[in-house]
């Protein structure tokens, strides 16, 4: 393809997606996700021709979130879930998890990929990112009601719940854990926020989603912050991704955007330079980025949906 056909296709596709409606993208996302999983579940019969199928659904769920040679996990997920091998649905696994939260009253809302998808790029994506404000009283309900759908370590609420001042003070640092959806093995990485002004303004900002086929409103993060938060996990480690889902958000949703918000968010959280380069349109800038104090992977860190 020549260098001077990209744009009008990137302007065609973008004009595609600013006319469907945020449940629409969810939909195509969806279904981009389905068939993501059916080629993995083609291939994996064919190098298991005598698997079950809660044996390939485990290993569509380690391959799915890149963890296919982690046998901790395997043995986790062969005990604790019922998946098989039918393509998931990673709509489903953020309603029920939002469902938690609403009915025990704890502040959510859902980032990442759904994000991304609701506000401009669909795509596939590995994990459901939930954004919880969860206070230590409820830590044992969250972690009861939670468990009855999903697969999870309990102490690991409260490390989570324990680094969250220092997550607020370094925001390089992220208080979090993961659980995985026992119908399909779906991973949801949960984050743990504290009361800073940024965790304040997302919760604000946060826009209901309605899905028309369960007649459920999903809380997703707003295209701002979504924009804010992708930055700030490039500025830790540089994803192509990360960079592709926010020029596309900038696209699609244009002159909605509050730009005056993104510019003093930017300066706040000390992105103003990646901002810029966003708002311009520039390619991913791939040194020089990370900010100081960039903390190593460890278990209270788990990487967003790259």
């Amino acid at each position: 393809m020549s260098i001077h056909t990209v744009q009008p296709v990137q302007q065609t596709a973008t004009a595609v997606i600013i006319d469907l409606a945020p449940s629409a993208r969810l939909a195509r996302a969806v279904a981009m996700n389905r068939a993501a999983d059916m080629l993995a579940l083609a291939g994996l019969r064919r190098r298991h021709p005598s698997a079950t199928s809660h044996a390939l659904g485990v290993a569509l769920a380690l391959q799915r979130i890149g963890r296919t040679h982690d046998r901790a996990l395997a043995a986790r997920l062969t005990k604790d879930t019922t998946v098989s091998d039918t393509p998931a649905d990673f709509l489903s696994v953020a309603l029920r998890a939002a469902t938690v939260c609403i009915d025990l009253g704890i502040p959510y809302l859902i980032g990442g990929g759904v994000a991304s998808t609701v506000h401009g790029e669909f795509r596939t994506t590995r994990d459901v990112d939930l954004v919880i404000r969860l206070t230590p009283a409820d830590a044992a309900r969250f972690a009861a009601a939670l468990g009855a759908q999903f697969t999870l370590n309990p102490p690991d609420i409260v490390q989570a719940l324990a680094y969250v001042p220092a997550a607020a003070a370094d925001r390089t640092q992220r208080a979090t854990f993961a659980a995985y959806d026992r119908a399909t093995g779906y991973q949801l990485d949960v984050f743990c926020v504290g009361d800073t002004p940024f965790d304040r303004a997302q919760f604000a900002h946060a826009v209901p989603i309605s899905i028309p086929e369960t007649n459920a409103v999903l809380m997703v993060a707003s295209a701002e912050d979504t924009i804010l938060t992708k930055l700030e996990w490039y500025a830790i480690t540089p994803s192509d991704q990360q960079w592709v889902d926010v020029q596309t958000i900038l696209r699609v949703q244009e002159e909605a955007l509050d730009h005056g918000y993104l510019t003093t968010w930017a300066e706040r959280l000390g992105l103003t330079t990646l901002w810029d380069a966003a708002a311009r349109g520039e390619q991913a800038p791939h040194h020089g980025v990370a900010r100081p104090g960039t903390a190593e992977d460890d278990s209270r860190q788990t990487r967003m949906d790259l």
